[in-house]
């Protein structure tokens, strides 16, 4: 490692010559002072430092074989509806961009996708030609999907890249109040219902859990004044516990550890939307029942805090959004 100067036509100048992994580097012979070179011969070898930590690096991927690589993953690490989304919203993208080099895709590929399915949206009409109502709720979805991409690919191979979707905003949504049920209803509801469904609305209404914790809920869950629930605060993490007070609908119900309190389910059922069109009132789902455990605790005087604890939130401002007035 050292610095020569050379006479040249034009004057003096000055080269380097470096040795790294019994290789000989030598630089053209064109630089003004010594520390100049010197500065130059340093940065080749923190590339040649970095090229040999992170040999990946500078490889090449296909789009299709990291979508494959990723739906993988997805589908080892997390639950079969999160597969079949990310594998319809990974289709779409590559139907798209076509199958090319992952470092050539740039913001603005990724940009006039979003553009594109965007536009579709709100040109959808129904049978009969009248436009139909919609939101940019799946053009935010793609834009998360195809940001996980990138972020796997770096990640995974150490590839020398931004990830082309950082800088792109989500798109606006009109967000709603979400609508609770009142007590006639709720009344109209379960006559509707047989003893397991009953069973299931009960439960989620004294305990404010989501529908997927519910149907996971086991016999080992279940305590002699409270219920374990478990939840993922990110998709493929960790299933984190919390305790809720057990609720009346339990008393008296025994099961084995490993059963399944609600077994004639494996998915989010399907009965509740069919029996609110029944009622020909207002249109709501599983998680209004979630909403209505969150405001009646709030109207019973619970602070702020039990109740972001009892709903498994992880910071108040959600919490917040769930409370209304009955």
């Amino acid at each position: 490692m050292a610095q020569y100067k050379r006479r040249l036509r034009k004057g003096f100048r000055w080269y380097y010559k470096v040795s790294y992994n019994g290789r000989v580097h030598f630089s053209k012979c064109i630089y003004l002072s010594k520390v100049e070179a010197k500065k130059a011969e340093a940065e080749l070898l923190s590339e040649l430092e970095d090229q040999e930590r992170h040999p990946n690096r500078d490889m090449t991927i296909q789009l299709f074989d990291l979508m494959n690589e990723r739906l993988d993953y997805i589908k080892a690490n997390n639950s079969e509806k999160h597969y079949s989304e990310s594998q319809r919203y990974l289709k779409a993208f590559y139907r798209y961009i076509g199958n090319i080099v992952v470092q050539d895709i740039t913001k603005a590929d990724i940009n006039r996708f979003l553009v594109g399915v965007a536009t579709a949206q709100k040109q959808k009409k129904d049978k009969k030609g009248k436009p139909i109502k919609t939101t940019n709720y799946p053009v935010n979805a793609l834009l998360r999907v195809i940001k996980a991409l990138f972020y796997y690919a770096i990640e995974t191979y150490e590839l020398n890249m931004r990830n082309p979707c950082k800088g792109i905003d989500f798109y606006p949504i009109e967000k709603r109040m979400k609508y609770i049920p009142r007590d006639e209803e709720l009344t109209a509801l379960l006559l509707l219902c047989d003893e397991e469904q009953k069973f299931l609305v009960e439960f989620l209404l004294g305990t404010g859990a989501r529908i997927g914790e519910a149907i996971a809920l086991k016999g080992e869950d279940v305590g002699d004044d409270y219920v374990v629930l478990y939840t993922r605060k990110s998709q493929g993490g960790n299933r984190i516990p919390r305790k809720v007070p057990k609720p009346d609908c339990l008393g008296g119900k025994t099961f084995q550890a490993d059963e399944r309190v609600f077994s004639r389910w494996v998915d989010k059922p399907r009965f509740l939307k069919r029996k609110v069109k029944k009622l020909k009132g207002h249109i709501w789902g599983w998680h209004s029942l979630r909403h209505r455990y969150a405001s009646l605790l709030s109207k019973e005087g619970k602070p702020l805090f039990e109740i972001m604890k009892l709903l498994g939130h992880s910071n108040l401002s959600t919490t917040q959004i769930y409370l209304q007035l009955l």
